[in-house]
């Protein structure tokens, strides 16, 4: 049994890597600059944990319009099987002076494009409040995100204010103390985290809901459900916005806090 563990746990240390966060959309778990530990891949997910996720929506495949009928010059040719053979054209099978490109060099021809592309670019970093295939229930009234999943509540409990210095924003109050932000302790399955309260309610936009006045709603989970724990900051770029966030677009689970440029918080395994 030891053994089977110790495997499991090398095979995800093996896939770790380390990254650097940047922005409070996760405060107060993770602050900008803080440095993370990463395990690449989906497998082991579970409710509470923290992933990082490609925030960009997939790419539909463009349909390829249908050619063009291609004129026969001259007179036309033989009939061949029910088509008309152009006399002009080669043989099929024939290749002659035909331009080829290397695949190496147009991929990195391409990756220089991107590198000289200015647009902010990034994965986002969000706790997983449900899986792909969970059943979750939406405008739950009385309930934490007005939200259960598998028939179970998200809990919230109002904790102690917190000071906080956030990229986002002045770090000091007018008393020139460190300014306080409302915290609670969220709750689900058997994980509990703090998050930062946020000032507006808790909208699905992203999931294309009716809203409040049609009742709850019960969804079976397309991909993963997840959240900021910075309930304001986040909001652009969570499910909330972006709805379910498919499994391929996941890269990974942060299990590790390291510390960040100004070295205040030590290590600390997530959630």
């Amino acid at each position: 049994m030891l053994l089977g563990v110790g495997a499991v746990v090398f095979a995800r240390a093996s896939l770790a890597t380390i990254v650097q966060v940047h922005g409070d959309g996760m405060a107060p778990t993770i602050l900008d600059t803080e440095s993370v530990l990463m395990v690449r891949g989906t497998w082991g997910i579970e409710r509470g944990d923290i992933v990082v996720y490609d925030p960009t929506p997939s790419a539909e495949p463009t349909p390829e319009p249908a050619p063009e009928p291609r004129p026969v010059r001259g007179t036309p040719g033989p009939i061949d099987e029910g088509r008309t053979v152009d006399p002009e054209r080669r043989p099929r099978g024939e290749l002659r002076n035909t331009a080829v490109v290397e695949v190496d060099q147009v991929e990195a021809n391409w990756e220089r494009v991107r590198a000289s592309d200015n647009r902010p670019r990034g994965y986002r970093v969000g706790r997983v409040l449900a899986r792909p295939g969970d059943t979750v229930t939406f405008h739950v009234p009385d309930v934490a995100l007005g939200l259960l999943v598998n028939g179970s509540p998200v809990a919230q409990k109002a904790g102690d204010p917190v000071e906080l210095a956030l990229a986002s924003e002045p770090k000091t109050s007018a008393d020139g103390r460190l300014r306080k932000h409302s915290t609670a302790w969220e709750t689900i399955g058997d994980t509990r985290y703090p998050i930062l309260v946020g000032t507006t309610p808790t909208n699905w936009a992203g999931l294309g809901l009716p809203d409040t006045s049609m009742g709850t709603i019960e969804i079976q989970a397309e991909g993963y459900l997840v959240l900021a724990d910075n309930r304001d900051e986040g909001a652009c770029c969570d499910s909330r916005a972006l709805g379910w966030i498919p499994a391929a677009k996941v890269r990974g689970e942060v299990v590790l806090r390291l510390t960040g440029e100004i070295g205040s918080r030590g290590m600390q395994w997530l959630p």
